[in-house]
């Protein structure tokens, strides 16, 4: 009976709209330590970023304090032992504790990525679910936790405000191209236009189906079956939603995974692997 329950839902016709993409961190190699390379906005201080990234003015700047940044100057945030961490914070401990990521270059190794996060190269395959030492150009790797600041916060203890104040931002979505799956509108329904959303990042395993379909579908044990989970991939920039049939099935393939995929949705996402790192929102109710 299950088979024909999975035959209906295969064939299920959805309409969609497209969606954000995601505010992941991620680092860069520069001068022997990992730095952030961050753009900054309108009316941004130098001061105002070393409080949100909990470092010292004077890391930022030298010539004095208070320096106005112009927009989309870039600047380099350093990753230090003021505000990184390799060994994840306990839960009432997590307030403005972001996970900080590294996409992989050319000559790159474990060992270089290892060392510079501090740890070992057994923790760092342990982390991102490698099985060997090789990395790929592009690869996204998990490193380790680092303080910020959210906007829109502001922190009794030092005083610090941000955000910068708003401005009012339309989106267009009329020349939004389509994307594959279609479950966009009832992802938007189900969490209130993304206001309402439980955020989940970890492995993604695919699972092969069989057939030809517009709609991409996945096993989840938080999500209820029928639920829609955008699932974004920080490596490629690339979004996909899968309708949920039902709990992760007790199998080998998805041993240490967060959610199974079907592969049709590999290609969409920009993954050529069976396994990839990738972040999750869904309804939290």
């Amino acid at each position: 009976m299950l088979r024909y329950l999975l035959l209906i839902l295969f064939c299920t016709p959805i309409t969609y709209l497209f969606g954000q993409g995601s505010d992941s961190l991620f680092a860069i190699k520069k001068d022997g330590a990992w730095e952030i390379k961050y753009t900054a906005k309108a009316l941004e201080t130098t001061r105002m970023l070393a409080k949100r990234f909990y470092i010292q003015e004077a890391q930022l700047e030298d010539e004095g304090s208070m320096k106005k940044l112009a927009e989309n100057d870039v600047i380099y945030i350093p990753v230090n032992r003021e505000n990184f961490m390799v060994t994840k914070p306990p839960p009432l401990s997590m307030k403005n504790v972001h996970e900080l990521y590294y996409r992989v270059v050319s000559r790159d190794d474990i060992g270089i990525i290892s060392n510079y996060s501090g740890i070992t190269k057994a923790e760092m395959r342990v982390w991102n679910e490698l099985r060997g030492n090789t990395l790929k150009q592009g690869q996204v790797l998990f490193i380790g936790w680092v303080k910020m600041m959210d906007k829109d916060t502001t922190d009794p203890s030092t005083f610090a405000a941000y955000p910068i104040p708003k401005k009012k931002v339309v989106i267009d979505t009329s020349r939004n191209p389509p994307v594959p799956g279609g479950l966009d509108t009832i992802y938007n329904a189900q969490t209130n236009n993304g206001l309402n959303v439980l955020t989940e990042k970890g492995t993604v395993v695919f699972f092969e189906k069989p057939g030809k379909s517009a709609i991409y579908y996945a096993f989840h044990n938080e999500a209820s079956r029928g639920s829609i989970i955008k699932v974004y991939n920080p490596g490629s920039g690339k979004t996909v939603y899968v309708k949920v049939l039902g709990p992760l099935p007790d199998t080998k393939l998805y041993a240490n995974s967060i959610i199974g995929i079907s592969d049709g949705a590999k290609e969409a996402l920009g993954i050529n692997d069976n396994k990839a790192w990738c972040e999750l929102s869904y309804a939290a109710n």
